[in-house]
């Protein structure tokens, strides 16, 4: 009987053992598990067709894997194809030559040999990461590996624009951890950070890189067979330089160059030339992404004579041939040929075509057939969800590049741009490495290996030993991004206000705010446990992230606890109360204090300083309007011990109040607009008698006036006070606009605090007149019939400063989250959308 068990052990241990993944990432297309039981430690190197310099080349990453004598390891024969006698190394493997090509692989390692055999330089070094990564992991078992990409170009693109701009150092950093997951890459989303010598003026002082800096990154990526894209934004998204007075004169508007002023051309002709010498890839992207303006700035009577896609074609053309020149091929974002396809039949069909979609879609045909069913070349541009965002989204992150890199594959795309957007500013590109290991994976493999696959190889190869920890805390902090309070990891919730302006009431949402906190209390638990061997700052970056969450968790019950301390202890003339509810804010400051110091240090070892003032922001209004709120508390106190009446919360700026309920806060604006004869404007969206809902960044004619619809964030809780968006106006008529989006049709009910003369359009139709003055009035309840899809809501809302605020949540019983202005009924159906 005890014979028998032991067999069955026996079996069972060997079914764990060929289930165990090789520690390996990106996946190996082919990799046999063998039962030999070898060393990749390495005593010695043959090389066989590798001229001196190639061996030297290779010898210095191989110095990197195995630093210092390996007394006990094995020799390593390193073979390059099609030199004399390389053809014996093949045995057994003769059936993958062919599917090699120029970075592909074999790794025979098992009791009787330890070969690395490729065609080119390259697919050495790739099979050198591939051994670096097993001997880590401690792997002691043979392994014949036949291993090639899916795609000849993997490529990751950070921005460096909105938010954090790295170090030299820090990119050489990103370089080396690229590499080693076989990204062959790198470039940055460049608007201004660049000090070209033809134009040195439009840099910042505290973020750049200059034309010296970027060759000596590009030489340093060529050491680890990455080329380094150069990149520049060429047409739209020019608002950083057209403010400066020196430039302003070549806008079509504030935020797009003019195609037609030769100032403009001789700017981007000399810019693109020097950045095209500086960076070492073959190709140069010119951007031209998001021209929201085409057709609405200073050219629009030439515009709409020849049309907008010959308008931004010609521009094209012009870029194509200063790329050209310089001996690049030109790259491009898709979306704007997207939205006017005639665009793809008026350029020359050796542009590159950058077709970017960041969310998860049952299909990508809409991303793809357009360039694919032309025969154009094109790339996928997947994305890891970083914008506006605590965290990165990387449950739609996954989904998104496994989706469409496989769709793409299909399609014939030529490679992949993996996207990291940085807008909003303050995030750490440490936070974003289990999606860039992702992106790695999928541009190598297309073939799914599904989450525990990869999250075990992950772990191990990012982190060692305790690296399952990290996933294990990642996976319990993505859970809040379904929670409504915490919906999509929005950034919102950091950047709302923890105490009102004096005279003013703050109402904050405390529904979800326990389970939010059990959430990352228990991320926090686990990141703890975590030892990791390599990339301590992941670990930071993610502690820093659930920190941040805690703090606005416990500030939403710490405010409006200490509020009632404080009325109550002025009712009563009781100063402990007092004195109990300063202690309570005085903690709360050295928690924000405690964490904006981490976070600085983690910034700086990552980054130049710029933008990291704003990033700070948040941290240093809370810590200085805590600061205030405890001094004042303690002011108060001392009066009642002195038997002088204390100052009521409103007066000094404590007057918090939670609520359960879901008032929207996020819109999109226009105006101020005057007054027609007294009455509200009549038109709805657009101005010019075209009444199609608007998008962030459209343009406005009204009265011989220019106004654009922005995004507006209200951090003061459940009113949004206007005046805060207008702060330069001395009243007018704000125009407000969200959409809700519900699978069913509805009789819906809502409730909205607006000053007297207001009026609410749902989908078109007026649906309410506010008769009453003003949000501290009271609400109104107002019908809502929604249809199944989207609905437009939009305010028509007068007022001047002091008198310009008001309020909208829809009726108790319905679930409701927001993607900025857009607004979902009953997110629990998984309605997440990239930004």
């Amino acid at each position: 009987m005890k014979q028998w068990l032991y067999i069955v052990c026996m079996i069972c241990c060997g079914f764990r053992l060929a289930a165990r993944e090789l520690p390996v990432l990106p996946k190996p297309v082919v990799a046999e598990q063998l039962p030999d039981a070898i060393s990749f430690r390495v005593s010695s190197i043959v090389y066989t067709g590798a001229d001196t310099a190639m061996q030297q080349r290779l010898g210095w990453h191989i110095s990197h894997i195995w630093p210092g004598k390996q007394a006990e390891g094995r020799q390593l024969r390193m073979v390059l194809l099609g030199s004399a006698g390389s053809e014996q190394f093949l045995t057994g493997a003769e059936k993958w030559k062919d599917s090699l090509g120029s970075e592909g692989y074999l790794l025979l390692a098992d009791a009787k040999r330890f070969d690395l055999v490729a065609n080119t330089e390259s697919g050495l070094f790739y099979g050198l990461q591939t051994i670096r990564q097993l001997q880590k992991a401690g792997w002691h078992t043979g392994v014949h590996i036949a291993d090639w990409p899916s795609f000849p170009h993997r490529q990751v693109y950070d921005d460096i624009s909105r938010g954090p701009i790295s170090t030299v150092a820090y990119v050489k950093e990103q370089i080396e951890r690229l590499a080693s997951i076989k990204i062959n890459a790198l470039s940055f989303y460049i608007e201004h950070v660049v000090q070209p010598l033809s134009h040195p003026d439009f840099a910042p002082s505290a973020g750049k890189f200059t034309m010296a800096q970027i060759r000596e990154l590009s030489a340093y990526a060529a050491k680890f067979h990455i080329q380094l894209v150069g990149s520049f934004q060429s047409f739209g998204h020019f608002e950083k330089i057209l403010s400066l007075p020196q430039y302003r004169s070549m806008g079509e508007t504030s935020a797009m160059i003019s195609p037609l002023d030769e100032k403009a051309k001789t700017f981007l002709r000399d810019v693109i030339g020097e950045l095209c010498e500086a960076f070492s890839a073959p190709y140069f992207n010119v951007n031209c992404d998001e021209t929201f303006d085409l057709g609405k700035g200073r050219s629009k009577k030439y515009t709409d004579s020849v049309g907008v896609s010959r308008f931004y074609a010609d521009h094209i053309r012009f870029l194509y041939d200063v790329v050209k020149a310089h001996g690049k091929q030109l790259m491009m974002w898709g979306d704007i040929a997207l939205e006017h396809e005639d665009i793809l039949d008026m350029l020359p069909r050796d542009i590159i075509y950058l077709t970017w979609e960041y969310g998860s879609q049952p299909s990508f045909d809409k991303w793809i057939q357009p360039f694919a069913s032309r025969n154009l070349r094109f790339m996928a541009c997947p994305g890891i969800l970083n914008s506006y965002r605590m965290f990165p989204d990387m449950v739609m992150a996954a989904k998104n590049i496994e989706g469409f890199l496989t769709a793409a594959k299909q399609a014939g795309a030529r490679g992949v741009i993996t996207t990291v957007w940085d807008d909003g500013g303050a995030y750490l590109f440490s936070g974003d490495w289990y999606g860039v290991y992702k992106a790695a994976e999928n541009s190598w493999n297309t073939v799914a290996s599904g989450k525990h696959s990869f999250d075990e190889r992950y772990a191990a190869v990012a982190y060692g030993k305790n690296g399952a920890y990290y996933v294990q805390a990642l996976d319990s902090l993505m859970l809040l991004r379904n929670i409504p309070i915490s919906f999509n990891l929005n950034d919102n919730l950091w950047h709302a206000a923890i105490l009102p302006q004096k005279g003013r009431t703050l109402v904050i949402n405390s529904k979800g705010v326990d389970e939010v906190l059990r959430i990352v209390q228990h991320a926090k638990t686990i990141l703890q446990k975590g030892r990791p061997a390599d990339h301590v700052s992941d670990f930071t970056a993610i502690s820093l992230a659930i920190d941040q969450y805690i703090l606005m968790m416990q500030a939403r019950q710490t405010m409006p606890a200490a509020t009632m301390l404080y009325d109550r202890g002025v009712s009563a003339g009781n100063t402990n109360e007092l004195q109990q509810a300063k202690q309570m804010v005085t903690r709360l400051r050295e928690s924000y204090t405690a964490v904006s110091v981490r976070f600085k240090t983690a910034w700086l070892r990552e980054n130049q300083p710029y933008s990291l003032d704003i990033a700070l922001q948040p941290y240093l209004d809370n810590i200085k309007g805590l600061s205030a709120i405890a001094d004042e508390i303690g002011k108060q106190a001392e009066r009642l011990r002195q038997g002088m009446p204390a100052a009521d919360k409103a007066s000094i700026g404590l007057n918090v109040v939670t609520t359960i309920h879901t008032y929207f806060q996020n819109w999109l604006m226009c105006g101020p607009f005057a007054m027609e004869d007294g009455r509200l404007p009549s038109f709805l969206y657009g101005g010019d008698g075209v009444e199609k809902a608007p998008k962030p960044g459209d343009l406005i004619s009204f009265r011989g006036k220019t106004f654009r619809w922005q995004k507006y964030a209200s951090r003061s809780g459940g009113i949004t006070y206007i005046d805060d968006f207008y702060t330069k106006a001395s009243g007018g008529v704000a125009y407000v606009f969200c959409t809700i989006t519900t699978d069913t049709s509805m009789q819906g009910g809502s409730y909205a605090a607006l000053p007297a003369g207001s009026e609410m359009y749902c989908n078109g139709k007026r649906s309410f007149t506010a008769s009453i003055g003003k949000p501290a009035e009271g609400e109104a309840f107002i019908s809502l019939p929604l249809k199944a899809g989207v609905n437009n809501i939009l305010f028509k809302i007068p007022g001047k400063p002091g008198q310009w605020s008001f309020s909208f949540r829809l009726a108790p019983g319905l679930t409701v989250t927001s993607q900025k202005q857009k607004y979902f009924i009953n997110s629990e159906k998984g309605n997440h959308e990239a930004e």
